[in-house]
C-alpha cells in the first residue's frame, strides 16, 4: 500500500476493479431477460413423442429450439446486420417428425416473440407428408395466411383477434407464470397451425391453473416441476415446466392423446452440429 493513502480510498479503488455481479432478474417475464440468452447458445430439447393419427397412437420425436436473435423489422427476418428500429426476439422452433405407415409427417413451427414484452412478431409453419403440403404465416397484427393442398384448408386469409395468443407459442409464453407471478385465470388461445388440415381456426377461451407437481422423472432425468394446465370445453392441455429458470418444458400432454417427454436438453450451438456424427448428441431413441 502506498504510504499515506487513506484505507477507504484503497477499498474503493479495489472495488472498482472487481467484476460486477449481475442481479438476478425478477418479476413477470424474468426468464426472458436473463443474461443466459446472451451467451450465444440455444436451448435445444429433444422429446419422445406419442402422437394420435388415423385412430392410432404413433411414436415420433420432437425438437424444441429456443434462442435469442436480432430482428430486422424491415424484412421481418433475423437480422444479419443492425437495422433502424431493430430489437431482440426469442425464436421458438418446434420440429416434429412422426412415421405413419409408409410415410412420415415432417412438421415445423417457427414462433418469434419480442424479448421485451413477449408480443408475437411472426409465426410460420409447414406440415408435409406424402399426400401434400400445408403452410401458414402471420406477421405482426395481420391475418393468418393459409396455403394448403387439402380441401377445407385451401388458400385463405383467417382473421386473428388482437387479444388471442398462439397455441404454438405456449411452450415459451407459459414460462412467464412458472415462478412467482400468478397466471391469468383465462387465455384466448388460437389453435395450433402445426398441422395439415386446418379446418377449425377459431380462438377459444381456456382456463389457466398452476399446480406444484413436485419431482417428475423423465428419460432426460428427474426435475422439480410446475404444471400450467389449460382447460376448455371438452379439452385440456398440460404443460410441465422445470421449476428452475429458464423453466424448460419437461412434458406436454393433451386430451387427444398427444404426449411429449423430454429425453435431453442442453445449451448448444446446434447450427454447428450438422456434420456426420453430430447426431450423436441426441439419445438413440430420438435421432
Amino acid at each position: 500500500m502506498r504510504r499515506g493513502l487513506p484505507l477507504a480510498l484503497v477499498i474503493l479503488a479495489t472495488a472498482t476493479l472487481l467484476p460486477a455481479v449481475a442481479a438476478s432478474p425478477s418479476g413477470p417475464g424474468a426468464w426472458r431477460h436473463d443474461p443466459l440468452w446472451d451467451d450465444g447458445n440455444a436451448e435445444l430439447c429433444a422429446y419422445e413423442v406419442t402422437w394420435p393419427r388415423y385412430g392410432h397412437l404413433y411414436a415420433g420425436r420432437a425438437l424444441l429450439v429456443l434462442v435469442k436473435e436480432p430482428w430486422a423489422p424491415d424484412q421481418n427476418v433475423k437480422a444479419d446486420r443492425p437495422r433502424p428500429g431493430g430489437f431482440d426476439v426469442l425464436k421458438l422452433n418446434h420440429v416434429r417428425d412422426v412415421p405413419t405407415g409408409v410415410y412420415t409427417y415432417h412438421q415445423l413451427a417457427s414462433v418469434f416473440l419480442r424479448r421485451d414484452d413477449a408480443r408475437l412478431v411472426k409465426l410460420a409453419t409447414s406440415s408435409a407428408e406424402a399426400c401434400g403440403l400445408t403452410t401458414t404465416q402471420k406477421v405482426g397484427d395481420g391475418a393468418l395466411s393459409v396455403r394448403s393442398y387439402f380441401d377445407g384448408a385451401a388458400d385463405r386469409e383467417v382473421p386473428w383477434p388482437a387479444d388471442a395468443v398462439a397455441e404454438d407459442a405456449l411452450p415459451a409464453l407459459l414460462r412467464d407464470w412458472v415462478a412467482e407471478t400468478p397466471p391469468p385465470t383465462e387465455l384466448l388461445v388460437f389453435p395450433t397451425v402445426l398441422d395439415s388440415k386446418l379446418t377449425k381456426l377459431a380462438p377459444r377461451p381456456l382456463a389457466v391453473s398452476r399446480n406444484d407437481t413436485g419431482r417428475v422423472e423423465l428419460p432426460g432425468g428427474r426435475f422439480d416441476a410446475v404444471e400450467l394446465r389449460l382447460t376448455g370445453e371438452g379439452e385440456w392441455r398440460s404443460y410441465v415446466f422445470e421449476r428452475a429458470a429458464p423453466h424448460r418444458l419437461l412434458e406436454l400432454r393433451t386430451s387427444d392423446g398427444t404426449r411429449y417427454r423430454m429425453a435431453k436438453c442442453g445449451r448448444v450451438r446446434y447450427w454447428e452440429m450438422h456434420d456426420p456424427s453430430g447426431e450423436e448428441w441426441l439419445p438413440p431413441n430420438v435421432r
